[in-house]
């Protein structure tokens, strides 16, 4: 079983802007967002600051070690410039204003140089950027276990039935079962820390995924008749029933802003079953429908997604093993059987 996901979105921090210290982090932003930077203009679109019109500007993006101890704006400070599948320039790096990519987590720094018309002298002026990732950590709960994929009996294994009961077990009011699934957004790769979760960095943003139902369900039962239906039931009220004729169906689930968990709720019609008839509960999740909202006014999921490498198949550290993992466990629920009443002569 296979997930992925991504997400976007920015928040501004306060530094002392003062040569002689320590600059710190100004912008913190999620992989694969796309923000504009400028200088010189009071919204990026225009170059209104007088004195500045023949100006010419260089761009750069380099790397750094995060540290507020660390002063990028010091004379002594090597630039290692990032590279190309870090930090990106959308269009270009010769303007007032420019918009970069930013394609891996870290921290950086931005840099322009202004160079002035006639006399050639310099400006550089430095920012400090942090790039965060993104991680769905997704667990199952089986009762109030935490499982791995797993083969289970149906809740009704082992009742005990009368003759006062039907022949066919089918017709008793057999017991439903539950599995929880719990999907959790973090900013850390393979962390579940309160500091990392989605909705403490970013707790203005709204955020989505798509959940495609892989389940399988037994055919339903003629005698006496009864649909044996998955019914699947999202914590922010959003719901959805298997078909059970092995198409897939994408159901997108909307997260509300300043929540890191949506929990996706199975509920099982048990049955008993002349021949072994399972459930199997299963979803995936493509890693490029998660998707943060920026924040503002108007929803926009237009950026912000999970990196491909947490496929499912390891663990988001890429460890391959551990409590995280990129999939919802697959559940297999085998039927009671089907046994009829004492006959006797």
């Amino acid at each position: 079983m296979k997930k992925l996901f991504i997400f976007f979105f920015a928040v501004v921090l306060t530094a002392i802007s003062a040569n002689t210290f320590a600059q710190g982090t100004q912008q913190t932003v999620l992989i694969n967002a796309s923000r504009n930077y400028w200088v010189n203009s009071t919204d990026g679109t225009t170059q209104d600051v007088s004195g500045h019109t023949n100006s010419t500007y260089v761009w750069s993006i380099y790397e750094w070690d995060g540290l507020d101890a660390t002063d990028y704006t010091s004379s002594g400070w090597t630039a290692t410039p990032s590279a190309t599948t870090e930090a990106d320039f959308v269009f270009g790096n010769t303007s007032f204003n420019t918009q970069i990519e930013w394609l891996a987590a870290g921290s950086y720094v931005v840099e322009v140089v202004e160079t002035s018309d006639g006399d050639g002298c310099t400006t550089k002026r430095r920012f400090g950027v942090k790039v965060l990732e993104l991680d769905l950590l997704t667990t199952t709960t089986y009762v109030t276990q935490q499982v791995a994929p797993l083969t289970t009996c149906n809740t009704n294994s082992g009742d005990i039935w009368g003759d006062s009961n039907d022949d066919n077990l089918n017709a008793e009011a057999l017991a439903t079962m539950t599995i929880t699934y719990e999907i959790t957004l973090s900013t850390k790769a393979g962390s579940a820390a309160s500091a990392d979760l989605v909705g403490t960095v970013f707790p203005n943003a709204k955020w989505k995924f798509t959940a495609a139902d892989a389940s399988t369900i037994p055919a339903a039962t003629t005698t006496p008749a009864m649909t044996p239906d998955i019914t699947w039931t999202v914590s922010n009220g959003a719901t959805y029933t298997s078909t059970g004729d092995g198409t897939t169906t994408d159901n997108e689930i909307l997260v509300g802003a300043g929540t890191s968990t949506v929990t996706i709720t199975a509920v099982v019609q048990n049955i008993a079953a002349d021949a072994t008839q399972d459930y199997v509960l299963d979803f995936t999740i493509d890693p490029a429908s998660v998707l943060v909202d920026n924040g503002g006014i108007v929803d926009d999921y237009a950026e912000g997604q999970e990196p491909t490498a947490n496929d499912g198949t390891n663990n988001n550290d890429g460890s391959g093993s551990g409590a995280f993992q990129n999939d919802a466990y697959q559940i297999t629920i085998n039927p009671a059987p089907n046994t009829t009443k004492i006959k006797f002569d």
